[in-house]
Parts: structure tokens; C-alpha cells; sequence
């Protein structure tokens, strides 16, 4: 081999090493699909603004410390990336919607079970039912009473 090819050869090594030591600093995220229902009526809420908290516990969470701003689509959906040695538990707040489920400042859920299995809200609006797949998080809401709106 020439001595150019072995200082090819040396060079093509070193960004090598270079590139997988550069790469190994990199974390990975996840990406979470979020997705809002009516909670009435099972239709999409498209561009509705979701304020997310996110936290290492479930009480972490509870303390609003660390929160995430999405807007989901005319389907609904809105893609959540987050970083899992920062965030294992989330909760969600709706603007200008009423949450499906009681007392949401105490409710938080598993990004491990988003992942692995997906994961909906309960729904006490109605009988509606969705089963969420891996990756994603269905969130029940109806839109505010009069009553509610005054409160807000």
C-alpha cells in the first residue's frame, strides 16, 4: 500500500472514531402522539393548544416546574418530543376546554405506558371509547359552560 493510501486509510479511522464518539453524546428522544378528542362526540379538536407538564414522578410532574407547549393538526394530533432522562410522567391541561376526567391537577400519566402501549384518558363525558396504540395519548375534553368560562 502507498503511503497516500495509508494516510487515507488513518484519516478515514480518525473520523470515524470522531463521528461514533460524537454521536454517543447525543440523547435520544421520543416522540409521543397526542391526540384530542371531543370527549362528546369522539370528533378531533384541531388546532387546539395543549399545555404539557413534564417531570421525572408523577408527583415531579404535579408541580408544574417543567411544561412543553403543542397545537395539534386538523386531525387532532400533535407530536410531543421529549427527552426520557428528563421526562417520565406527563400531564395535560386543554386551553379553553373542561378535561374528561376528575381533579386533573392530581391525575398524571406514564410515559412508559404511552410507549408501550399507549394510553387514554378516562372519558366521563360520555360512553365514547378510544384504544390508543403504542406511542400515543388520547385526551378527552368538551368545551367549557357558561359556569366554567366565569371561573376562568
Amino acid at each position: 500500500m502507498s503511503r497516500l493510501g495509508v494516510y487515507a486509510l488513518i484519516g478515514m479511522l480518525l473520523l470515524s472514531t470522531t463521528m461514533k464518539a460524537q454521536n454517543a453524546g447525543v440523547e435520544k428522544t421520543l416522540d409521543i402522539k397526542v391526540q384530542v378528542l371531543d370527549g362528546r362526540n369522539g370528533k378531533p379538536l384541531a388546532d387546539q393548544h395543549i399545555l404539557v407538564f413534564t417531570g421525572l414522578s408523577s408527583t415531579a410532574v404535579k408541580t408544574h416546574a417543567a411544561h412543553m407547549d403543542i397545537t395539534t393538526g386538523k386531525d387532532g394530533i400533535g407530536t410531543l418530543t421529549i427527552y426520557p432522562t428528563e421526562t417520565q410522567w406527563l400531564q395535560v391541561f386543554a386551553d379553553r376546554r373542561v378535561l374528561c376526567y376528575p381533579d386533573p391537577n392530581q391525575s398524571s400519566f406514564s410515559v412508559s405506558d404511552i410507549m408501550s402501549k399507549g394510553l387514554a384518558t378516562p372519558n366521563n363525558c360520555s360512553a365514547l371509547v378510544r384504544e390508543p396504540k403504542p406511542d400515543h395519548f388520547i385526551i378527552f375534553a368538551r368545551p367549557a359552560h357558561f359556569r366554567e368560562k366565569m371561573k376562568q
